[in-house]
């Protein structure tokens, strides 16, 4: 049941989201005739440091739980000295203490309580978009506890928060759901799909992506193993114009870190040389100079490297190692809990680094 409730929550924060998307006056029209009973601001507490932003989300509903499309919220801070916020519901922390976050619409009114800390200088909000093999390095890998020991034996107060699939949505700092969900377009990460989330001129895609950027400062990211059965050059250099054209809009945000990551490798039982070879290929190729030099503010996180055989011309060459395969005898590519307790840690570290490199605040 706690389950479904959070499910619940996530499936309203998607419809808050696509919900300011509309543009349709009749929708505008439809939603002005329905009548509000409550108003959820999501997340409803959270603590933000000095000179940091956090765009909050608001769902209304109706007398029977519905969700309800097409609202235009007023949002307000009650101290603005402490924290403004603007019609879309971006906060921005100007100085320490506690306020509380409202959005109002018909009359009636959502609240969540947000604290402003001291601290936080640099970049120190890390965030990681991914789907079922990324869930294993965060949870078996223990990204949560490798951050935490940081920042206790440093001084340092990094937070890391991760986005799974749409239906899961965010996860905090603390390893709990706030209800939540970016929206990723069409609940797709594959290099498609990450294209479209950091290209995409509709809506949802601008929208999603405007959420993140708001919200996070290192920005990890990355497809499933699915994408690296990569069977001729065609589909390899498809890859690389895709995340050649990423780069452009990468470029554009230098107040943001961008780490891209290479694709997990497949089963020995699920691919074939060539795929595996040109995987190997495209990653790296995402690894070096060709892709990285000039872009200071984009960096790489080789997975694959991690997790595939040495490309020594043997038969599983390029492909998922032995040891890290979840069932010898099944094509399921999930790496297993030995892979994922050696990738949480190490991504956990390269996430830090490349903040604090980034900021010439290396530890």
């Amino acid at each position: 049941m706690a389950l479904l409730k959070v499910r619940s929550v996530v499936i309203f924060s998607c419809l808050a989201l696509i919900s300011s998307l509309a543009v349709s006056l009749r929708g505008e029209e439809l939603a002005q005739k329905a009548s509000i009973a409550s108003i959820r601001v999501l997340p409803m507490k959270l603590n933000l440091y000095v000179g940091k932003t956090w765009q909050f989300l608001a769902t209304a509903v109706d007398s029977e739980g519905n969700a309800i499309e097409n609202i235009t919220f007023t949002w307000s801070s009650s101290k603005t000295s402490l924290v403004t916020i603007d019609a879309n519901g971006v906060s921005h922390a100007i100085k320490a203490g506690t306020v509380q976050i409202k959005a109002g619409a018909q009359g009636k009114t959502g609240t969540a309580a947000l604290t402003v800390k001291n601290g936080g200088q640099g970049l120190t909000n890390l965030f990681f978009l991914h789907h079922s093999t990324g869930d294993g390095f965060v949870t078996q890998g223990n990204m949560r506890g490798y951050i935490k020991r940081y920042n206790s034996s440093h001084s340092t107060v990094f937070e890391f928060w991760d986005h799974g699939y749409n239906g899961d949505g965010l996860r905090d700092p603390a390893g709990k759901f706030p209800g939540i969900c970016y929206n990723i377009p069409d609940d797709n990460t594959d290099p498609g799909g990450l294209w479209k989330l950091w290209r995409g001129k509709d809506s949802v895609s601008v929208k999603s992506r405007t959420i993140i950027l708001n919200n996070h400062e290192v920005i990890a990211f990355k497809s499933c193993f699915p994408n690296s059965a990569i069977p001729d050059q065609a589909t390899l250099n498809q890859y690389k114009r895709w995340y050649t054209d990423m780069r452009k809009f990468f470029d554009t945000r230098k107040d943001r870190v961008f780490m891209v990551m290479s694709t997990p490798p497949l089963h020995r039982l699920a691919t074939n040389p060539t795929e595996a070879t040109n995987a190997r290929a495209f990653a790296n190729w995402l690894k070096s100079d060709a892709y990285l030099k000039g872009h200071v503010n984009i960096v790489c996180f080789n997975v694959f490297d991690l997790l595939a055989a040495p490309d020594d011309g043997s038969a599983t060459a390029n492909m998922l190692r032995y040891d890290y395969e979840g069932d010898h005898n099944s094509d399921d590519s999930h790496p297993n809990a030995t892979a994922n307790r050696k990738v949480g840690p190490l991504l956990s570290q390269a996430l830090i680094d490349a903040a604090a490199a980034y900021f010439g605040m290396d530890q």
